[in-house]
C-alpha cells in the first residue's frame, strides 16, 4: 500500500484561521490529506484554542481543492448524537465528493465532561461507540426509513434523505489492544495515536488484522493511519520542546481517568521528560532527520501519517515537506 501523508491542522493549538491557512499551504506542498481535532476543550492551557471542526472543515473544503479532509478525532457517543454525526458528514461528502472522511473513538474527558458531565467506563464507551457506528452505517445506507432500539440508541423511522454517492470512509481509533481490535472489526481503516514502533509491531497492528480477520475482511486493503506530532528546528532542544503542547497524551492516567481540566492536563505534561518525547512523537532539526523519523513508524507498519506540526517556525514545519514527501512516498 502507497505511504500517504497527511497534516494535522490542530484548532486547539493554532486559531481556525491559521490553521486553514495552514492547510492551504499543506495542499500546494503535497500533503495528501488533512486532519482536524474535534474537541471541546484543548490539551494545553496557555495559548490554546477551542474552535468547532465540522464548521471549520466545511470553510477547508471550500478553500482547498482536491485534498482528503477528516477529524481525528470524532467521539460520536455522548455530546454528539450519532445521527446527527452522519447526517454531518454525509452533507459533506455530497458536497465534496471523495474528499471527506472521519475518525471516530470513544472519546475523552477533557472533551466530554466539560458539556454533559458524563464519563462512563472505558468498556461502555467502547460498547457506544460500536453502537453509534451501526446507527450510522444504517443512515448512511439505508434506502428507507430506519427504525432502530439499541442499547443506547434509538431511531425511529429516521431517513437520511442527503446522502452522498459513496459512504463516508470511517477511521476507528485503538489504542490499547481492545480498541485496535475493535478498530479492524468495525472500522474501514485503524487510526492510532502517537505509539512507539515496538507497541505499533507487537500489539496495535496484529490486534488490528485480528479484528478485521473475525470481521472477514483483508487488512491489507485497510489504512493503518497514525496521528503523531513532529517538531523540526536547526535546533533540536527548541524542536524537542515545540512538541511540549502535545505532551499530556503521553500521560496514560489522562485517558484513564476523569481529567478535563486543560490547566491540570498542562501540568502533567510540562512535567513529561524529552526522552519520552523523543521516543513517541517526531523530533528533528532537517528534512534528513524527518525522512529518518518517518521511516522508523513506516517499518513499524504505518502506511498514512497523520502529522501534527508543532515546530517553532509553522510554515518552516510544512515547506520542508517539499524534500520530505517524494523520498517518503
Amino acid at each position: 500500500m502507497e505511504t500517504k501523508i497527511g497534516y494535522f491542522a490542530s484548532i486547539e493549538q493554532y486559531k481556525p484561521m491559521d490553521a486553514l491557512e495552514q492547510s492551504v499551504r499543506a495542499e500546494k506542498i503535497g500533503f495528501d490529506s488533512i486532519w482536524v481535532d474535534d474537541h471541546f476543550h484543548p490539551w494545553y492551557h496557555t495559548d490554546a484554542q477551542s474552535g468547532q471542526a465540522w464548521a471549520w472543515m466545511g470553510a477547508t473544503l471550500q478553500a482547498t481543492k482536491k485534498v482528503f479532509v477528516s477529524t481525528c478525532i470524532t467521539c460520536p457517543i455522548l455530546r454528539y448524537n450519532p445521527g446527527v454525526v452522519a447526517q454531518t458528514f454525509a452533507t459533506l461528502r455530497q458536497m465534496y465528493p471523495k474528499r471527506v472522511g472521519i475518525a471516530v473513538g470513544a472519546g475523552e474527558a477533557l472533551n466530554e465532561v466539560p458539556v454533559t458531565g458524563k464519563w462512563p467506563s472505558v468498556a461502555e464507551r467502547q460498547d457506544m461507540t460500536v453502537e453509534a457506528i451501526e446507527v450510522m452505517r444504517k443512515l448512511w445506507e439505508s434506502k428507507a426509513p430506519v427504525s432502530f432500539k439499541g442499547k443506547y440508541y434509538t431511531l425511529e423511522k429516521a431517513f437520511m434523505y442527503t446522502k452522498p454517492d459513496d459512504e463516508v470512509p470511517l477511521y476507528f481509533s485503538g489504542m490499547g489492544p481492545k480498541g485496535a481490535k475493535l478498530a479492524g472489526k468495525y472500522g474501514d481503516h485503524l487510526m492510532t495515536v502517537s505509539a512507539d514502533p515496538d507497541t505499533l509491531k507487537k500489539v496495535t497492528i496484529p490486534k488490528f488484522e485480528e479484528g478485521a480477520k473475525e470481521a472477514g475482511k483483508d487488512a491489507k486493503k485497510m489504512e493503518r493511519a497514525m496521528l503523531i506530532w513532529y517538531s523540526v528546528d536547526p535546533d533540536f532542544d527548541k524542536a524537542v520542546e515545540g512538541n511540549r503542547f502535545w505532551a499530556g497524551c503521553l500521560v496514560p492516567s489522562m485517558f484513564k481517568y476523569r481529567v478535563s481540566d486543560p490547566p491540570e492536563v498542562q501540568a502533567h505534561a510540562d512535567i513529561v521528560g524529552q526522552d519520552l518525547m523523543k521516543k513517541n512523537f517526531m523530533c528533528a532539526t532537517d528534512a534528513e532527520g524527518l525522512i529518518k523519523e518517518i521511516e522508523r513508524f513506516k517499518k513499524a507498519g504505518i502506511t498514512h501519517f497523520c502529522l501534527g506540526n508543532s515546530s517553532p517556525n509553522v510554515n518552516f514545519g510544512i515547506d520542508v515537506f517539499k524534500e520530505i514527501i517524494p523520498h517518503v512516498k
